[in-house]
């Protein structure tokens, strides 16, 4: 009842799957969804894997089979033996897919919302973090790309350098370009 009044902390959790995330200056972009980094207030790794319980119909069906076994007709025997294959054939496979791993970035906003960026892969969101805390603690303007889909992260920032009597030239040229004349 308690938690139906305080609310429970996974309701408030916004799963979001997405294969691109883009940081361009001190903007986060994904999916349909524009924040202002400085509005993130901190960064959370979590573990959103859980285990399927076991179907209830299982001890059943091992119930039905085992009981159809000692009855003396043959004919039953074979559906006792039947219905204890098909049994194992869905324990097999309840097995195999019983437990999801699962992990989440949890952005946490100032406003309160708090989206979750979900990958199965817990190394390449340690990188997504730590990418995020020098970009949070960093006045120069940034640009990535962190590819979910690939776990990539890729860096499409500009930087220059010291620049001795040279212009800076960005995008297509046509003519020539003089320094001093």
């Amino acid at each position: 009842m308690i938690d139906q009044l305080l609310g429970n902390e996974a309701d408030k959790l916004k799963e979001i799957k997405t294969s691109v995330l883009k940081v361009r200056g001190k903007t986060l972009i994904f999916e349909n969804s524009i924040y202002q980094i400085p509005n993130i207030s901190s960064l959370e790794l979590v573990n959103l894997s859980s285990v399927k319980p076991m179907p209830k119909y299982f001890l059943w069906l091992l119930l039905v089979g085992v009981v159809l076994l000692f009855l003396p007709h043959s004919g039953i025997k074979v559906l006792g033996f039947v219905i204890l294959g098909v049994l194992g054939w869905l324990f097999y496979e309840y097995q195999q897919a019983k437990n999801t791993i699962r992990y989440g970035l949890s952005i946490q906003l100032n406003s309160g919302e708090n989206p979750v960026l979900v990958s199965p892969d817990v190394e390449f969101l340690k990188r997504v973090m730590l990418v995020f805390y020098n970009i949070m603690n960093s006045d120069e303007l940034k640009a990535f790309n962190f590819n979910f889909d690939q776990r990539q992260i890729d860096n499409k920032s500009i930087h220059v350098g010291t620049m001795n009597g040279s212009n800076l030239i960005s995008g297509t040229v046509t003519g020539n370009v003089v320094s001093n004349v």
